[in-house]
Order: structure tokens, then sequence, then C-alpha cells
């Protein structure tokens, strides 16, 4: 395929990320406006972790010339640990698919009126054809998506904040949930659990960049990209707390306020940032089956199986299942950072040899 230079990099690392949680406003809140102004210090903190755990899987990517999950993220050179942590990361990024059927379903609930299996299982459809076609129809449809999610993201946004409705209701005392208490636990969280979604795409963009500079050059750009688009959302949920409170999908609430046509392509806006979460974190799935005649009746019956899950609901798998995979994702974090040092420091004794 042919290389990918750092803007193409740039946009997978926003398309990754720019999903139903994210551009919904859902996961911004949860993680986040629950806080208030405190909110702000979280995003803060978020922007550094990504640029430093991102340039951290990119270099242990061309380094060991692998985006297998268990290499990218293991320090230890063993296959069976390996092998376990590619299975518990492919199981992270399954449940994805479950998550993002049920924004699908969502959002034509809200924005239709339309039975949440509708949505769903749209979604579930357009992730089947697009992970057979491997990382190159992947990213083909991240480069022709992205653009325009990350332009209506920002125009429905800035009319939020421009616009200014005013509060409705209390700014303050809304509850951050159980699993994330206080700001610097969710700022964590939030940022374990989306790193834990970028492994297998960091490392195949790294491996697929015209050369070095533009696999890291796209993962800081990428990082700083995502980190202006989470301030200027957060700034625009706060304008009214408690009708973002109120919503599932938030800003899809916001574009309805502004108006109607607006509301209407931000909904189709919308539903294609689900879309590309969903493909990215699925073919991550893909990648730890076995290339036999098993797979492609594999990702069939899982996304199925995923979609009849998702029926339970977007709000509760943002607040329990977001949360329970940026504690899981917490030791591999520290597993990546342990695994880049390794790298590193063997790289730099071999340089000198």
């Amino acid at each position: 395929m042919k290389k990918l230079n750092f803007i193409q990099i740039t946009a997978l690392y926003v398309g990754i990320i720019m999903g139903a949680g994210f551009a919904s406003g859902r996961e911004c809140w949860q993680y986040f406006g629950v806080f208030g102004q405190d909110g702000f210090n979280g995003i803060y903190a978020v922007v550094i972790f990504f640029i430093i755990i991102s340039c951290m899987l990119a270099y242990i990517a061309i380094s060991k010339g692998t985006n297998d999950l268990g290499e990218l993220i293991s320090p230890v050179n063993n296959p069976t640990i390996n092998n376990i942590i590619g299975i518990v990361m492919a199981a992270i990024y399954y449940s994805m698919i479950i998550a993002m059927s049920a924004a699908g379903g969502s959002l034509l609930n809200q924005q239709f009126g339309m039975h949440k299996a509708v949505g769903g299982i749209i979604i579930v459809i357009l992730v089947i054809i697009t992970v057979l076609g491997d990382f190159e129809r992947v990213s083909k449809v991240f480069s022709l998506l992205v653009p325009v999610l990350f332009v209506f993201g920002i125009l429905v946004i800035s009319l939020a904040i421009k616009s200014n409705f005013g509060q409705s209701g209390p700014t303050t005392g809304y509850d951050p949930g159980d699993m994330t208490p206080t700001w610097p636990i969710a700022a964590i969280v939030f940022c374990s659990y989306n790193c834990m979604g970028m492994v297998t795409m960091v490392g195949s963009s790294a491996l697929n960049a015209k050369n070095s500079k533009h696999a890291f050059a796209g993962a800081v750009l990428g990082s700083i990209m995502l980190g202006i688009l989470t301030l200027l959302l957060l700034k625009a949920m706060l304008t009214d707390m408690a009708f973002s409170a109120s919503l599932d999908l938030p800003m899809l609430g916001f574009a309805a306020r502004i108006s109607k046509p607006l509301n209407i392509i931000y909904a189709i806006v919308l539903y294609g940032a689900v879309y590309s979460t969903a493909a990215s974190t699925y073919y991550g799935f893909s990648t730890k089956l076995p290339n036999n005649k098993w797979k492609k009746p594999i990702i069939y019956i899982g996304a199925i199986v995923g979609f009849v899950i998702g029926l339970s609901g977007f709000k509760v798998i943002v607040e329990y299942l977001y949360s329970a995979q940026g504690y899981i994702g917490m030791l591999f974090i520290v597993l990546i950072i342990i695994n880049f040092f390794k790298e590193f420091i063997g790289n730099r004794k071999a340089s000198k040899q």
C-alpha cells in the first residue's frame, strides 16, 4: 500500500478517538464535564499523556517491526505472555463493537425515534465490510471521513459556545460515578482506555509511514488535535451543564437547539464518527484471529453478538464498560513504558558497538 504521511497519520489518530463517546459529548461529560472547571485540568494532563504513549508505541512498532498487540505491549520476549496480552487486548477491542452498535442505536433513536436495533445493525454491517478489507481499507475510510467529522464537529461546538444558551439547572453537584470519583482519576481512566484502543492502529500507521519522522509527527499532531477538540467540546457542554447531563448524546441536543438542518447534518456526521471508531477497534480485534477458514465466520458472528449485547444502552456502557477498560489498561500502560525503555536502551547500546 502507499506509504502514509504525517497528515494521514494524524487523521487516523483523530478517527480512532473521535467516535461516538467523544463526538457525541457523552464521554467528555462523563470524564470531564461533571467536574466543572476542574475538567480542563484533566484534559491538559490527557494531552501530555497521549503524546508520550503514542510516541512510545510508534517507536516500539518501528524498532520491533511489528503491529502485534502482545509485542507492542510486553517488554518480555515470551510468546505465551505476548499471546495472553494480545488476547486480553483483543477482548477489549471486541467490546467496542458493543459500545459502538449501542451508540448507533441511541443516535437514530434520539434523532428519528427509530428502534435502537436499526442504528446498531447498520453500524455492524458497515464495520464487517470495512474490516474484511484489512488495514488499507480502514485507512482509506479514515482519510475520507475524518476531515468531514472534524470540520462539522468544530462547527457545532463553536456555534454552541457562541450561542451560550445559559444554564438551565445547577452548575455543581453532578455525580461522576463510583469508578471515576475525582478529576485526576477520571483523566487517568480516560487516557488508559483510549490508549488501549489506539495500540494496533498506532503500530500499523507507524509501520506504514513514509519514515519515522512522519510517524512521530503524526503521533504528536494527532494528540494535540484531540486535545484542542476536547477542550472546545468541554467548553461548549459547560454552557448548560444540566442539559448536557440529561442526554445520551449531548452535542446532538445542542445541534438541535442551534438549527434543525444543522442537527440533521450533525446526526449524519456523528454516525460517521461511530462507524470510524467501530471499524478501527474491530480491526484491532481481527488482527488476533488466525488466518484460516474460521476467521470470516468469527468476524460475522462476533459483530452480531456484540450488537445484541449493545442493545442494553449507550449511557450505561460509557459509564461502566469504558471505565472498566481504563482500569485494566493501566497495567498495560505500565508495560508499554517498560517496553519502550527496554527497546530504547537496547538500541542505544547496539549503536555504540
